[in-house]
Parts: C-alpha cells; structure tokens; sequence
C-alpha cells in the first residue's frame, strides 16, 4: 500500500513538473528560435574515415512548422547542410527527392543553400529521385552534378501555381457581405468574397511569371540546356523518368544504393563511410509540442485548413 502511494505521488509530481517546463516554454522564445532537435549519425555501410551523406526531401517542401510547432522540413534539411558544410570529412552528398514541390521561398532558400555548399566546400552533390520528384522537387534536382531517377518516377511539372479561393456567389445567396475598408485600392487583391479584376489577374500573373522565369534560369543553369528548349518542355506537364531521359532533364536510371556509389567515384574517393542524420527530440521540444497539443483549440484542423486555403502563396508544386 505503502508503495502504492509513493508511486502516485511520484508520478503526480513529475506531471507538475512537466506542467512548469511547458508553461516555462510558453512564456519564452527558446523553443521557438530553436529547432529542438539533435542530429546523431547513423552508420549505413563502408569502412574508412570519408563520408558519403545521404539526404532526404520527403514530401511538400514547406518552411511552415506543423501545429506542434516542431521544426518543418526545411528547417531540418537547413540544419543537416549545415552539419554537411562544417564537417571536413564528408565528400559527396546523395539528395534523395521523393517530393511533389511546395512553396516557392522554402525551395529556393534550400537551393541556394545547396549551390553554396558546392562552392563552399566543391562537392559532388548526386540527385536520387523516388517515385515523385515534381516542380519543386526537380528545382532542386537541378543543384546536382548527376540526377538519377527510374524510368516510371513521376517528374516534370515544370512551373509555378497560385491558387485563389474564391466564394462570392455563395456567401451573397446567404444573404452574407463582406466589406473591406481599405487603404489602398489593391490592398484587399486576392479576395474570396468577391470577383478578381482584370487588373488584379495581371498583377498576380505577374508575380508568376517572374517565379516561373526564375525556374526556367536554374534548369538552364543546372541542365545547360538552352533556354528555347526548356521553356518549350517546361509547360506544367508531368514526365515519366524514361521521357525526363529523352528531354535532358535527368541523366541516367538507378536507386539509391547506385547514386550514392557514383557519388563516391565523383568524390575521388576509393573507399567511405554511407551516413544518414537521425534527428532526436529534445526533451525542451518535446514538452512545447505536448504543450501545443494539450491547448490546441482547432483539433480537427478545421481553422487550419482554412487558414491555408486564405493565404496567398506561390507554388512550385504539382496538384497543390
């Protein structure tokens, strides 16, 4: 009984102990400003003391933080090409993209970040497509010295897309308005609960067609290709890996395991290590998400998803 009762009051103190380091992290910007995690090294196979790294785009390429707050995908990949950069005894490293694109910041910032590790550091950087490797994900491909893909990978959809919500006709059946007192005569451009103009259509075309110009230079810069030909191919279509192939846009057929030895004869290389970054939680991280969790007031998603349709965003991605 005895035992009994100091487990109970054990287990009620270390929840109130818990509850004080989250309502610490609340108060603070340490969780926020950090990205709460730790990166250890995982051994996958090869001997020596080189290191071949093998990195990974899984999914929209985002630089939002979920709802748990913990870090987005971009965040991660920046602290991993960080870690890359800072360590002498990495050589070459293995993208590997299985990603239909996303936002147009977060893909070019992880771009830039690649093309300065390459002159930074001078190394080999080798693109291993999945199953998609999309829009964004190809923006990204076009860092690397060599792109291998399999021939049924879904690639291509080279362009840029922004989406509008628009429901005006069914709020106004409603019987429900919307005004805008506004500053300036575009300030509410964009908005669901009325009509585009024609100027408005212009302007944010506009915008796409310096995003999607932009796209067009890192596959000619990336690819050498001539600016002609990509913008001919570069449509919005979607390309198998064996009509990627035929257009130049990728450089041969393999897997993984074979873009990471061919990174290795790019690095000089005789023999290396294959290493992957393990993020582990940290503790501090781990308490903010429980935080964020226990007082989330939205836990279907609901204001979420539309806050996401209502934010005005460009996209390198395919079906966003």
């Amino acid at each position: 009984m005895v035992r009994k009762r100091m487990t109970a009051l054990v287990t009620v103190f270390a929840v109130l102990i818990a509850g004080i380091f989250v309502e610490r992290l609340s108060s603070s910007n340490l969780a926020a400003d950090s990205s709460g995690y730790y990166l250890e090294e995982e051994v996958l196979s090869g001997s020596g003391e080189n290191k071949i790294v093998q990195l990974f785009v899984n999914g929209v390429i985002s630089g939002q933080r979920n709802a748990s707050g913990l870090p987005s995908m971009a965040e991660v990949l920046h602290e991993q090409l960080r870690r890359v950069e800072a360590d002498p005894s990495v050589k070459a490293v293995v993208l590997r993209i299985d990603s239909p694109g996303g936002e147009v910041v977060a893909t070019d910032e992880i771009h830039s970040q690649l093309l300065h590790l390459k002159k930074e550091r001078n190394l080999p950087i080798v693109i291993s497509m999945g199953s998609t490797a999309a829009s964004g994900g190809y923006y990204l491909a076009t860092a690397g010295d060599s792109i291998f893909a399999n021939p049924n990978t879904l690639t291509g959809s080279l362009g840029v897309i922004f989406n509008l919500l628009n429901y005006g006709e069914a709020i106004n059946k409603l019987g429900v308005h919307q005004y805008a007192i506004k500053s300036g005569r575009f300030k509410d451009i964009g908005s669901p609960a009325r009509a585009m103009t024609t100027q408005e259509q212009h302007i944010f075309q506009t915008l796409v067609n310096d995003s999607y110009n932009k796209f067009v230079d890192v596959i000619v810069n990336g690819r050498n290709l001539p600016r002609e030909k990509v913008l001919e191919i570069a449509d919005g279509r979607i390309y198998s890996g064996e009509q990627a192939k035929d257009l130049g846009l990728i450089d041969q057929f393999g897997d993984l395991d074979e873009a990471t030895q061919y990174a290795l004869a790019l690095s000089g290389e005789t023999e290396a290590i294959v290493v992957r970054y393990k993020e582990q939680l940290s503790l501090r991280s781990l308490l903010f998400a429980l935080r964020q969790h226990w007082s989330n007031p939205d836990p279907l998603g609901i204001a979420r998803v539309l806050d996401r349709q209502s934010t005005h965003r460009l996209l390198y991605q395919m079906n966003p």
